[in-house]
This record gives structure tokens, C-alpha cells and sequence, in this order.
């Protein structure tokens, strides 16, 4: 690539091996009100990016109050194979009884229905996938921090408990409960019946070694691990979307309707057992993701990659991951930065149109000599107060079909003190880090604190192909605005 310098006094233009210039209008660049581009007293380079692609060996975990994905992608046209599971425990919502009163007074089990709260979805909103409902007889399955979503999936017992089969778009549709001559109409929850058994089989268990100890939820969950979702791949031909659930939702719920005898009368009673935590309960869950990647996609690995890719595939977790270097920054002259941002554009692909792109991807430093990252200082700028930060004027986000990240603090630190070049780390994930302070070169450890923060609230939402640094038409580009000193 190429470099365009004013010479002094002859206004020669001198090649140079890793830029290039390009006349760059100032709506087109980031956020901020910039100088327009004179060649006189402000200038505009374009320096090449190398895109190195990955797999994230990721370690994101989602917690029982996060959004949970359910469902199957079975074939996007450039990744590939995507599934969630979603497992959990259950307990009596209320404690210091058996809350079917007695197994001797139950004359019948009408129905056991499993509701879980529906929040958002990813994919084809015509989805339709048959969902089954497993017990999970993996005694491991008891972690209160919860699993990573790579984590294998735990052992179940052969058969199902229940199953539907779930049309995606009725999901947030009314839906009206009728029970003896009370009528509840609900939204937003998917309800899967399952078999009556599985009510008679819990009035059975004796009240006051399971029900009505101090410790109960310990007790019960000895005899009952808990349920496992899971997608029948082969029940349906369109599984192409994931949903999300919320299971700290009150309308998350295994509800039991039954019928009692009451002085010499039969009614129709029901009581709830929550699938969310409680003040006296730790819940157990786990969204476990499977990836399968195809196509294109399929080329990446964890240790070899694609080097300078030109197309550069970014999958949120967990997914993938890109590694940008930029040689031409290295030695770059003083001067003073009025804008310096990465842009990359994303490609017209199959499958666009329904698996979009990322809400936000993010991007830190790579620091190899030292095996760690470091947020990049000055640019990005995190507030301890919320514990979020200002991705607007960071960037990470698709604006006018183009996504920029915001470096202009960093490379003017970077041609001011002539720091080291780090390479730069391009991805989508769940959970970032935030290391606000780090010192300019490495060897030393990180200073400041290490904060977690949002980057994207649902698992496994969002995937983009973008032009890497040798696409020939839309190449990712580091741009930069400035005047000399």
C-alpha cells in the first residue's frame, strides 16, 4: 500500500510502503466535527491493515438473570451450525410445607405445564422447532456460578418428559389460561406440557425429608437434578433462529394442576415450582452453545487462522476473532491527529437479510510478547459509575453500512512518544475487561482496575463478514486526519 507526503519546498510525491491517500470527505469519518481536507494545513492518510482471523477459545458464562438462547441455525450460508441448550433446576416456590398439600388427597393430575418467559429472538422470526424436555440425571449439574457456554452438555435420562413444537412468531402472542372460572391472559412465554407423571411422582416424595427441612433445596434437588431444552433436530425443517428467555422472570414457572379431595368435595387446585433464584435458594443453570462452523468459516482455527484475510469473520461469542496489525504506524512521524480510525466495511453475503450483524463489536490491544490484552487508553474511556462506556464516540457499531472504532488519542500517543505498535483485537464479545490504565510499553504488569463490563447482553446474537486489509473492494482501512507540526 501506499503513502502520499507533501515534500518540502517541491510538493513531490513520495511513495511509501505501507500507506496510501485518499481524498476522505469529512461526513464520511466517525462522529466528530472535523477540518476539512486541504492538503494545505490538514491532511488525510490511509494506512493498511493485515486482518488475522481466529476462533475465540472463549470463556463467557451466562447467569441465571441473563437472556438464555434456545433453539437451532442449522445451516447459515457462512458460518454455519449454531445451537442452544438451556439447563436448570427447579424448587418449590414456597417453603415449610409440601405444596401438594398430601399425596392422599390428590384425586387426579390434570396437566404440568413448563413456562418460560420469552424475551427477544435471533434469526427467522418463522421459525418453527420442536423443543424437548429432558430430566438431567448428571449429579455434577450443581455449580451455583454457573458453566461457560462451551461447557458440554450434562447427561439426561432416555425419554422425554414433554415437548412442543414452537412456532417463533406466536411467541409474544396473548395467550389465554383458563382454570375452573378463572381466566389469565399472558404474553411473552413459551409453555411446554409435560407428563402428568411427573406431578404424581413429586406429591410422592416424602414431606419432610424433601419438602420441609431447614435445607430444602439441597434436598430436593438430591432426588430431582433438574430439566434440560433441547432442540429435535429432526422435528422440523425450519430451524433457523434462536430464542431467548429470561429464567429469573416470575412468568418462568413449572406449574402443576391437580385436583385434591376437601371435605368430601373435589377441587381443582395448582402450585408453582420456580426455575429462579431466591433468597434462600442458589439456582443451578447453564446455556450451553454449540458451534458447528461451515463454509468459509470453517478455515478458521484457535492456533492457525487465516493471515491477512480478506474476508475477516466475526461471530459473537463464541465465535471468532480478528487480529489487526497496522505496520504503517510504526515510526510514523509527529504530528497532530485530528481523527485516526479503523473502518471496515461488511460484505453482501448470503444470509444477511436474517443473521445480522452484532450490536456491538469491540476493540483492545494485543499485547503477545506478554500474553495479555489491554484496553486502548485515552480512546476507550469507562465510567466506574455505571459500568459501561461511551460506545458511541468509541464506535464498534454499523453506521451507513461501515463500522469504525475510534483510535485517534491512541495513535496520537503512539507518533507523539513513538510507544510501541501493539496489534489490535477485533471482536463481539458477551463480556469485556476493562484494564482502564496500563503502562505504554510491556514487561510491566497492568495497573488499575479490571472491570467487567457489557458488550453484548444475549449469547450467540449476531454474526458479520467485513472486508479485511487485501479485500479488493471493500478493504479495512486504518484512517487518519491531521496537520503537521
Amino acid at each position: 500500500m501506499k503513502s502520499l507526503l507533501f515534500a518540502t519546498g517541491l510538493g513531490m510525491l513520495i511513495l511509501s510502503a505501507n500507506t496510501y491517500c485518499t481524498k476522505i470527505n469529512p461526513t464520511d469519518i466517525g462522529t466528530d466535527i472535523l477540518p476539512v481536507v486541504d492538503n494545505v494545513y490538514t491532511f488525510d492518510t490511509v494506512l493498511r491493515v493485515y486482518a488475522d482471523n481466529y476462533l475465540y477459545n472463549d470463556s463467557s458464562i451466562v447467569n441465571y438473570g441473563q437472556p438464555h438462547a434456545l433453539g437451532m441455525i442449522a445451516d447459515d450460508p457462512e458460518f454455519g451450525k449454531t445451537e442452544g441448550q438451556i439447563y436448570l433446576s427447579v424448587v418449590p416456590a414456597a417453603g415449610g410445607r409440601n405444596p401438594f398439600t398430601s399425596i392422599d388427597s390428590i384425586v387426579g393430575m390434570d396437566s404440568v405445564i413448563l413456562s418460560l418467559a420469552y424475551t427477544g429472538i435471533y434469526g427467522d422470526s418463522n421459525a418453527v422447532q420442536k423443543i424437548n424436555v429432558y430430566e438431567i440425571s448428571d449429579a455434577a449439574f450443581k455449580d451455583s456460578i454457573g458453566y461457560m457456554v462451551r461447557h458440554p452438555g450434562f447427561n439426561t435420562l432416555p425419554g422425554e418428559l414433554g415437548s412442543a413444537m414452537v412456532n417463533f412468531t406466536t411467541l409474544n402472542d396473548p395467550k389465554t389460561i383458563i382454570v375452573k372460572t378463572d381466566t389469565t391472559v399472558i404474553e411473552n412465554q413459551m409453555r411446554i406440557p409435560l407428563d402428568p407423571a411427573v406431578g404424581l411422582r413429586f406429591a410422592a416424595y416424602d414431606t419432610n425429608s424433601v419438602y420441609v427441612l431447614s435445607n430444602r433445596d439441597s434436598a430436593f434437588q438430591k432426588v430431582f437434578n433438574g430439566l434440560a431444552l433441547k432442540v429435535d433436530e429432526g422435528g422440523s425443517s425450519l430451524k433457523d433462529a434462536l430464542a431467548y428467555f429470561n429464567l429469573s422472570s416470575e412468568n418462568t414457572r413449572l406449574t402443576f394442576y391437580f385436583r385434591v379431595k376437601k371435605n368430601g368435595s373435589v377441587d381443582t387446585v395448582s402450585t408453582d415450582f420456580t426455575l429462579y433464584a431466591t433468597s434462600s435458594y442458589e439456582a443451578y443453570n447453564a446455556n450451553i452453545i454449540k458451534r458447528d462452523p461451515a463454509y468459509g468459516y470453517a478455515a478458521l482455527s484457535q492456533s492457525t487462522g487465516i493471515i491477512d484475510a480478506d474476508k475477516v469473520y466475526i461471530q459473537s461469542a463464541p465465535g471468532s476473532y480478528a487480529l489487526l496489525r497496522v505496520p504503517g504506524l510504526s515510526g510514523l512521524d509527529n504530528r497532530l491527529i485530528h481523527r485516526a480510525e479503523i473502518s471496515f466495511r461488511p460484505l453482501d453475503l448470503p444470509g444477511n437479510d436474517i443473521y445480522t450483524a452484532p450490536d456491538l463489536l469491540f476493540a483492545d490491544l494485543s499485547d503477545s510478547a506478554n500474553n495479555r490484552f489491554m484496553t486502548i487508553k485515552d480512546d476507550f474511556v469507562y465510567s466506574f459509575t455505571n459500568y459501561t462506556y461511551d460506545y458511541q464516540t468509541f464506535g464498534g457499531y454499523l453506521k451507513d453500512n461501515r463500522f469504525f472504532v475510534n483510535v485517534t488519542r491512541y495513535v496520537q500517543s503512539l507518533v507523539t512518544h513513538q510507544n510501541k505498535n501493539y496489534s489490535f483485537r477485533l471482536y463481539a464479545p458477551k463480556i469485556a475487561i476493562a484494564n482502564y490504565s496500563y503502562p505504554k510499553e510491556s514487561g510491566l504488569p497492568v495497573s488499575g482496575i479490571a472491570s467487567g463490563f457489557s458488550i453484548n447482553s444475549k449469547i450467540a446474537k449476531g454474526r458479520v463478514v467485513v472486508g479485511g486489509g487485501s479485500h479488493p473492494e471493500k478493504p479495512m482501512v486504518l484512517r487518519i486526519i491531521y496537520s503537521k507540526i
